[in-house]
């Protein structure tokens, strides 16, 4: 059974209790990184001038930006496959984890938006709670 790293623990201790019940249960079933939680607005403001992020945290807040951070964003794992290559493979091991995330979101009843649904631009890593 897969386990959260070190890392990841480090990143779910800023993460709403509810979320990380999510993260915990997701776990369970299929393997999976915590690459953030929550996100200092200096964070949010170089992300935002890098062009990876939409929102400044001058003008207005995103998820990560408060505490406990209401958003985390994750990178799955399959054994010889890296999630960040942009082929096919890539975003279906994306989509995969998203199909467990939306059912533990259905089994514990927490209400969540996954970034990969968004229009423009996807953000695949990105959860947050609604």
């Amino acid at each position: 059974m897969p386990k959260f790293g070190a890392r990841s623990k480090r990143n779910l201790e800023s993460v709403n209790h509810q979320l990380v019940a999510l993260c915990d249960e997701v776990i369970k079933h299929y393997d999976f990184s915590v690459i953030e939680g929550h996100r200092t607005l200096e964070r949010q403001k170089q992300l935002f001038d890098e062009g990876k992020s939409q929102i400044d945290g001058i003008s207005h807040k995103g998820k990560h930006n408060y505490m406990p951070s209401m958003a985390v964003d994750i990178i799955p794992y399959e054994r010889g496959h890296n999630p960040f290559d942009g082929s096919e493979k890539s975003e279906l091991m994306f989509y995969r984890l998203n199909r467990e995330f939306q059912r533990a979101s259905r089994k514990l009843g927490v209400p969540i938006t996954w970034g990969g649904t968004w229009n423009k631009p996807r953000d695949y890593p990105h959860y947050e709670l609604v």
